[in-house]
This record gives structure tokens, sequence and C-alpha cells, in this order.
């Protein structure tokens, strides 16, 4: 890891957000604990935002065979153009979130890009452990490849998106596909502030770029939080479709956009997967927002926040339609 990707100071932006919300936020406690908290962040970011306009639409739907839920976001106004179609995957922990969590960013994205988004209900740890999740995701990217014409979306235009825990699974859903065959997979991946090693595990060539003693003052989440989420997600830390950077054929992923966040647990994991995917010779771009935390672009009132929705809109096409 190279020094000047080092985390710093947090952004006076942060700071100011901080004073003007009372103060540092992070999650804690057991997972009922962080699930409710988890849950009152989101509402207070809701009371930041405008009423959704009618320039996207959604529906909910089940899919056939299966007790899966998902949430498809679309453009209103039809398309004369084939759209790109993402699997958008939700942040909590792998064990907190849900659809509706995220549904500005998924607005957001969908009219701006514009881009059909297929968001899966997948089931939650610990009631559900690994590799659950990762298997509504599966089934999910699965359906929506086959069904994409349905909404003025192409098949050879999917991608799979996420923050956090959503980015760790949207890692994880491209590789499995890769190995099965016959299988469609996504075109891009674009994987947030997301988790790619549980600590235990980390190879001893990466061990020197690992600095969990630099985020101690972390916002909304610290490395104990993430330890309790990880324990309750259940997945054996040296699988590599959980601990991604492990996995040996990270080569074989399409085009992937990476972002880290300076004052986040998960930076250095971040950093290194971007190291790993490079030597065994995929295609990846890193973008890392210095001073920020963990997920930090669900404050919608934050430039940088605009910023990252903007540069996401930006990578979505040029790593799907421009490629």
């Amino acid at each position: 890891m190279a020094a000047e990707l080092l985390p710093s100071s947090y952004a006076e932006e942060w700071l100011q957000f901080e004073q003007l919300t009372g103060g540092r936020f992070k999650l804690t406690g057991d997972i009922p604990s962080i699930r409710a908290q988890f849950l009152g962040l989101f509402e207070n970011m809701k009371a930041m935002l405008p009423s959704p306009n009618e320039a996207v639409s959604k529906i909910d739907l089940q899919l056939p065979d299966s007790d899966l839920k998902v949430r498809i976001y679309y453009p209103t106004v039809k398309s004369q153009a084939m759209l790109p179609i993402g699997l958008y995957l939700h942040s909590g922990g792998w064990v907190a979130g849900g659809v509706d969590y995220e549904d500005h960013i998924c607005r957001y994205l969908a009219q701006n890009t514009p881009t059909v988004l297929v968001c899966p209900e997948y089931r939650l740890a610990p009631e559900h452990p690994f590799p659950a999740s990762l298997n509504d995701c599966i089934l999910a990217f699965q359906w929506m490849a086959q069904n994409a014409s349905t909404y003025s979306a192409s098949p050879t235009l999917a991608y799979a998106i996420g923050g956090s825990a959503g980015g760790n699974l949207a890692l994880a859903t491209a590789l499995k596909l890769s190995s099965i065959p016959g299988s469609s997979t996504p075109k891009a991946v674009l994987a947030s502030c997301s988790g790619s090693c549980e600590p235990s595990a980390i190879p001893d060539k990466y061990r020197e770029a690992w600095h969990p003693e630099l985020f101690l003052d972390s916002a909304f989440l610290d490395r104990a939080c993430m330890q309790t989420c990880i324990e309750a997600y259940g997945a054996p830390p040296t699988d590599p479709l959980f601990s991604v950077l492990l996995h040996p054929n990270l080569g074989k992923l399409p085009r992937t956009y990476l972002v880290a966040c300076g004052k986040d647990p998960t930076h250095d994991e971040v950093l290194m997967l971007r190291d790993e995917m490079e030597a065994q010779g995929a295609q990846v771009e890193l973008k890392v927002y210095e001073g920020y935390p963990h997920c930090f672009f669900i404050v919608p009132t934050l430039k940088a926040s605009a910023e990252y929705l903007d540069v996401l809109v930006q990578k979505i096409r040029e790593l799907v339609l421009e490629s």
C-alpha cells in the first residue's frame, strides 16, 4: 500500500455534518441492536431527501418457484435503446438492511445512467447464514439476465453493484457465476467500501498493508461491529466466496470499479483487493474518498455523496456501455 493512500484526518465537510447531527455515530451491540440502529440511521437520512419524482418507476416481484422477492427500478419513459441492467445489492453487514433502505440511491442511478436495477431481498444472517445470501444473489442475477428484455434492457449489458456487504456479495456473485458453465455473467462489477478478507486469513504478503490501529475513531462502522457481523454471517474465514481476496480466479472478474473510504476499517482490504486483482491480470480501477467514513454516501446532503453518485453513473456507462 502506497504511503500516500494511508488514511489521515476527517474531511471538514464530514466534521461539519457530525457537528450538526450531534456527534459521531457508530453501530454497536448485538445483532438486534445493530438492526435497530441501522434502520434508525436510514430513517434519519430519509428526512433529508425530497419526495421521489415520477422519472423512475418500481415494481416488487416474487421470483417463480422461489421465496426470493426482488424490487425492480426502471425509467418510467421507455427507452428507444436497450438499457443496461444491474443487480443492486444493498448494504447491512449481511445481517441488516433491505430494498427499502437505499431507495434514493437506486432511483438516482436508474434515472441518470439510465439503467434498470434489480434489487433482491436476500436472506439475512444469522437466521440464514452463509451462503444463503450469496445463493439468493446468484438466483436473482440469473433471473435478471433471462428477463432483461421485459424491461427494455439487454442481458449483454448486465452488471453487479453494491456497497459494504453488498459490494462483497457483488464480487462473490461474479466469481461464482464465472465458474458455472453456460451461465450469464456480469459485464462489470462496481463495489464500494467492501470487506475482502477475514482478518485472520489475510495472506502474509499483505500483512504490512493491514493497519487496524488507524481506524479506531471510525464513524458509522468500526472493527468491533464488523467482527460481530462477520461472526453472524458464519462464513469460513478462508472461503474465497467470502474472503474474495483469496480467490484464485480474480483474474476472471470483469472490469471492476472499487471505492475505498479513507476513514473506514475496510479501507486496507479494498486496497489489498485492488493489488491482488492487478497481480492476477484483472482490469480494476480504484477511487479513494479521503477523510470520509464507511458508506458516507448514504448522507444525501454531502457534496462528496453527490460526487460519489455522479462518478458511479459515469463508471456504469464506461464499464458497461463503452467497452
